[in-house]
C-alpha cells in the first residue's frame, strides 16, 4: 500500500510520517519530512524514512510550474480561496499514479476539492485535525456520499456538528499517537505554571488568554512557545530537546484550549510526560461545544483555577502526575494508535 500524506502542521506531519515508517506503510509526505528539511526545525529528522527521489522532483516541478502559471497560493483573490502549496492543491500525475491511499489533514476544501476527479479510482481519507466548521462538514458530506472515508480525532466532533446538523459522517476514530518513551520523565522541580502555545496573548480568546491572565495573576509563570515573550515569565519558543526538558522541570501546566480544536498535541506531549495539567473547563471561552476536556481536574471558573494551581505549586502534583501519564497512554499510547490505523487500512 502506497499512501500520501497531505498535512500543513509541520508536527502532525512528523508524527504521522513516523507511524506509517514504523508500522512499514509506504507513505510520501509532500512537506519538510526529510533530512534537509525536517519539519521546519520543530522536530528531529526520522531516521529510517524512505525517500522517493521521483515524487519529490515530479512535486518540486509541479510546485514550481503552477506557482508560475497561478501566483502565490498563499494569497486569497477577492472573495475567493487560498490554496497554501500548489504541489498538494494539485497533485503531480507521478504522484497520484504512484498512491493507492491519500491522507488528507488540512484545507480538505481546497486540497480534496481540486484533485478529486484524479482520485475516483483511489482509497481517499479525511483525517480530522480540530480545523473543521459547520461549513467544511457540509462541503464534506458531499464527498462522504462519493467515497470519502472519515477518520475523527476526538468524539467531540459527532456530537457537536451532529447537534448543529452538520455532521459529514465517521468512519473511525483514531486519535493522534504519541511514543511513552519519548515523552516522560517529569520531576516538578521549576515551581512555576507552564504552557506552550504559539502567540496565546496575541490570539487572545481562541486560545483562552483571558483565562489565563485571570487564573495565573500572581502566580509564578513561565509560558512558552512563539510569542510567549509578551506574557510576564515567558520565554519564547524552544527547540525540540529544551521543550522536553521544560514539561518535565515545570510543576504545572494551565491548558487553556486552542478554539475550535477539541485538544492540541501539546497537550498529549504534556500529559504523557507526566506534567500535572490542569484544563479551563467548557464555558472558559465561548463557543466551546468542540471542547474535550481530559485533563484529571478542569474548571470554567479561572478564580477556582488560581487556588488549583496555588494548591499544587506548593504541594506538588505527584498524584495528578501519576494520573494524566496513564491517561495520555491508554488514549494516545502509539502502539495503540498504530494498531487502530492497522486495523483500519486493511
Amino acid at each position: 500500500m502506497n499512501v500520501l500524506l497531505l498535512t500543513s502542521h509541520a508536527i502532525a506531519e512528523h508524527d504521522d510520517l513516523d507511524m506509517f515508517t514504523r508500522m512499514g506503510v509506504a507513505c510520501y509526505s509532500i512537506g519538510g519530512a526529510y533530512d534537509d528539511l525536517p519539519f521546519e526545525g520543530k522536530r528531529p529528522a526520522i531516521p529510517n524514512v524512505v525517500r522517493y527521489p521521483d515524487l519529490e522532483e515530479a512535486t518540486n516541478r509541479q510546485r514550481a510550474r503552477l506557482s508560475a502559471e497561478r501566483g502565490d497560493p498563499d494569497k486569497r483573490p477577492q472573495g475567493g480561496r487560498f490554496y497554501v502549496d500548489w504541489a498538494k492543491a494539485d497533485l503531480a500525475p507521478e504522484v497520484v499514479d504512484w498512491l493507492d491511499t491519500i491522507v488528507i489533514h488540512h484545507y480538505p476544501e481546497e486540497w480534496l476539492e481540486l484533485n478529486w476527479t484524479k482520485l475516483l479510482n483511489k482509497r481517499v481519507i479525511w483525517r480530522t485535525c480540530g480545523q473543521s466548521d459547520l461549513g467544511v462538514e457540509s462541503r464534506m458530506y458531499r464527498y462522504a456520499k462519493a467515497g470519502l472515508q472519515i477518520v475523527r480525532y476526538s468524539p467531540k466532533e459527532a456530537q457537536f456538528f451532529s447537534d448543529q446538523g452538520a455532521f459529514a459522517g465517521e468512519d473511525a476514530l483514531i486519535r493522534f499517537g504519541k511514543d511513552p518513551g519519548e515523552w516522560c520523565g517529569w520531576t516538578g522541580t521549576d515551581a512555576v505554571v507552564g504552557n506552550i502555545t504559539q502567540h496565546m496573548m496575541q490570539r487572545g480568546d481562541a486560545c483562552g488568554y483571558p483565562f489565563w491572565a485571570a487564573a495565573t495573576e500572581g502566580l509564578p509563570t513561565r509560558p512558552a512557545g512563539p510569542g510567549s515573550e509578551e506574557l510576564p515569565g515567558g520565554i519564547g519558543p524552544l527547540p525540540y530537546d529544551e521543550m522536553r526538558q521544560y514539561l518535565r522541570d515545570i510543576r504545572v501546566y494551565l491548558y487553556t484550549g486552542t478554539r475550535p480544536a477539541s485538544y492540541t498535541l501539546g497537550l498529549i506531549e504534556a500529559m504523557m510526560t507526566g506534567t500535572p495539567v490542569l484544563q479551563m473547563g467548557p464555558g472558559g471561552f465561548e463557543p466551546s461545544g468542540l471542547l474535550e476536556v481530559l485533563a484529571e481536574y478542569h474548571t470554567s471558573k479561572p478564580e477556582v483555577m488560581a487556588e488549583a494551581l496555588r494548591s499544587v505549586l506548593d504541594d506538588g502534583g505527584d498524584n495528578i502526575s501519576r494520573l494524566s501519564r496513564a491517561k495520555a497512554i491508554d488514549l494516545f499510547g502509539l502502539e495503540r494508535i498504530m494498531g487502530q490505523w492497522a486495523d483500519f487500512l486493511a
